[in-house]
């Protein structure tokens, strides 16, 4: 019994000493290999002991940031994902990509502002992938404009009984509709800059306009 006691103990030491006897490089190669496993779990574990063993050296590997923060959007860990493509684009490593992954983190925690000013950035400053951010932007604005539409649009429908009974009151409701649909315009209008030929936005953008008695505007469409 104690000489199986002191084999554990002899096979544990040695586990023990391999795990710490491994380096940064290591663990960089420990973890592409789970990547490519998809072990994502572990490939995200292993990036970062890698960045903890560099960085308590003084130095800087800028691919682990990056690798690091793509195994932290295929576990759905968007927060920590968000962090890592911070670092990555602070690097200037990848910093395009990095912006665009980024932006599909920040929609999944639903922090649409900072989304937004993300991919009017990458826009700007991201001329290979600009269709792509166009197409969150696009998404972003259609989705948001047509909620506010589309309620307004309810407040319509309830609101029109009242115009063979009340017609004083039929008005000063319409009112508040119409402001409803004003609200919707800016998003609706941002998403058909950015895609014209969309027949959705389209059609709701010239309802609106018609709503509002914006001949001219709803004419041009």
């Amino acid at each position: 019994m104690r000489n199986l006691l002191f084999i554990a103990l002899f096979i544990f030491g040695i586990t023990t000493l391999n795990a710490q006897d491994k380096t940064a490089k290591d663990y960089k190669i420990e973890a592409a290999d789970a990547y490519k496993a998809k072990d994502y779990a572990k490939g995200l574990t292993s990036f970062e002991k890698a960045i903890e063993l560099y960085e308590a050296d003084g130095k800087t590997d800028t691919t682990l940031y990056y690798n690091a923060a793509l195994c932290a959007m295929k576990i759905k860990d968007y927060q920590k994902s968000v962090v890592l493509f911070d670092q990555s684009i602070g690097f200037d490593y990848k910093p395009c990509k990095a912006k665009l992954y980024k932006v599909s983190a920040l929609k999944n925690l639903e922090d649409y502002d900072n989304m937004e000013k993300l991919a009017v950035e990458g826009v700007e400053t991201c001329s290979k992938y600009k269709s792509k951010f166009n197409e969150v932007l696009f998404s972003h604005y259609l989705k948001q404009g047509l909620e506010i539409f589309n309620a307004a649009a309810k407040m319509q429908a309830d609101v029109t009984p009242l115009a063979s009974t009340d017609a004083e009151k039929y008005k000063a409701e319409m009112e508040k509709v119409k402001a409803e649909f004003n609200n919707s315009l800016p998003l609706l209008e941002k998403a058909h800059e950015i895609d014209p030929a969309d027949e959705n936005c389209t059609k709701a953008l010239k309802q609106a306009y018609e709503i509002l008695e914006m001949t001219s505007k709803a004419a041009s469409l």
